[in-house]
């Protein structure tokens, strides 16, 4: 993408975001479902042999070390370490007495160099929000990772950061997700800044499969009697849409690489990306990688856009009996770049929430609906968790203000229904929300700039 192109691009998305803000507002069986408008070239008709011929090669290199997926250890209050899941070290760490839930992060600029930490900006929140003491769980190193462990459940990260790195070239990183023919191939970015082009054969979604099929792999047979749960944030939730439709795909057939009950039950996804496409004054504008393939399939990606490719992903997902609870906020571009038709699908695969933070509260400090609420929403929805969820007698909207925490079965019951948050936005905690229950006419209609 040349710099004219971003510029134009980030252009809109200060548009359509500032729009936004003047607007306001146990899935268990072999058997896989199919529905019947799911696009052609999101299926294969043979599947590699994902455990043991996937995976990114990645010998001595530190760099390379750090990608893939982990298990979480506490080594302090409020703060964990990330542990191999390729390893029997990893593999001791899980109990699967436990649920278990795997984070992915976004789109990372400085991915060359840094690793998500999953903490708080010391400005927005407090330890004592979350029912922790300052002096026994430090705030500026609570990770919310940690969160979930001390809640009871086992904590895998994904760490996809260098390949994430691709400064504002989004379309870049989404077409690695799918395919290797992008423009940026499946290149990974290492320390120095130096990138590394065409270093496997497959996209980054297989790699997520192949690394989680080793992982469980060294697991008990039990591992998934409890719930598996996958959440992501941002470009995350490309790669969890793209890497779960597989899961479940090589799960069925005459020789499943993977058994049914080790399948995820739930995605909650913060703040998706979708693709830079949207419908504007009765025209598709916006960035993407186009002249892509499915890489698993060959086929021409879905409507040509990796972004629809998500759609069709969480419509299989959905038919499948995967529980989808999307968060977003009115000023997010991601969620305005959502085109129409796409926006009806995700209404109807998902719990479709718009949490809205605006952590302007004196107590916070600095603070930007539109430059920080992206980020901000993740820590939202992943420090909901340490609610505890009372069941009894609630309305729909009443149970959505538990967000994490509500019960997969509870949020199910949910599913094509939409919400708004009306109250409890200047904090962080979820204890004080107020949802109402939006119609999908009224949400189309928030969403429409033009």
């Amino acid at each position: 993408m040349n710099a004219l192109k971003i510029i134009t691009v980030v252009l809109l998305v200060a548009a359509i975001a500032a729009a936004a803000v003047l607007i306001g507002i146990d899935y268990s069986e072999a058997e896989q479902t199919q529905p019947l408008d799911i696009d052609e070239a999101m299926f294969a008709e043979s599947y590699p042999d994902y455990k043991n011929d996937v995976y990114l090669d990645k010998g001595d290199d530190p760099d390379l070390n750090e990608l893939g997926l982990f298990w979480c250890r506490e080594v302090s209050p409020g703060v964990v370490e990330m542990v191999p899941a390729d390893t029997e070290e990893g593999a001791g760490i899980v109990d699967t007495s436990k649920p278990t839930v795997i984070n992915v992060h976004g789109m990372m600029n400085d991915g060359h160099y840094r690793i998500e930490d999953y903490v708080f900006n010391t400005e927005i929140g407090s330890s004592e929000e979350f029912g922790y003491s300052e002096e026994e769980v430090p705030y500026d190193t609570l990770q919310t990772l940690w969160m979930w462990l001390d809640r009871g459940w086992n904590v895998g990260v994904y760490n996809w950061h260098r390949f994430t790195s691709e400064g504002m070239n989004f379309a870049i990183i989404e077409a690695k997700v799918w395919s290797t023919d992008g423009s940026g191939n499946t290149r990974w970015c290492s320390s120095d800044g130096e990138y590394h082009d065409n270093p496997i054969e497959y996209s980054v979604a297989e790699l997520f499969v192949g690394d989680y099929l080793r992982a469980v792999d060294l697991l008990p047979d039990d591992f998934g009697k409890e719930e598996i749960r996958f959440t992501a944030h941002s470009m995350g939730g490309e790669l969890i849409s793209a890497s779960s439709f597989l899961l479940y795909q090589i799960a069925s057939g005459s020789s499943p690489q993977i058994s049914a009950d080790k399948l995820p039950v739930r995605m909650t996804m913060d703040d998706t990306f979708f693709g830079a496409t949207a419908e504007y004054g009765g025209e598709v504008v916006g960035a993407t990688e186009t002249g892509l393939n499915v890489r698993w399939s060959g086929k021409p990606v879905p409507g040509g856009r990796p972004g629809r490719a998500v759609i069709e992903a969480l419509k299989y997902l959905a038919a499948n009996g995967v529980v989808i609870d999307y968060y977003t906020y009115s000023g997010s571009f991601l969620n305005l770049f959502i085109t129409a038709g796409d926006r009806q699908d995700l209404l109807d695969s998902t719990v479709y929430i718009l949490a809205n933070p605006q952590y302007n509260n004196p107590d916070y400090g600095n603070y930007s609906f539109l430059t920080d609420g992206h980020v901000a929403l993740r820590k939202y929805s992943q420090c909901s968790i340490c609610r505890e969820y009372p069941g009894g007698e609630m309305t729909d909207a009443e149970k959505v203000a538990y967000a994490d925490a509500l019960p997969t079965e509870e949020m199910r019951s949910l599913i094509g229904k939409a919400f708004q948050m009306t109250g409890g936005s200047s904090t962080m905690t979820t204890a004080d929300d107020v949802f109402v229950e939006r119609t999908r006419d009224e949400i189309m209609q928030a969403a429409s700039l033009g």
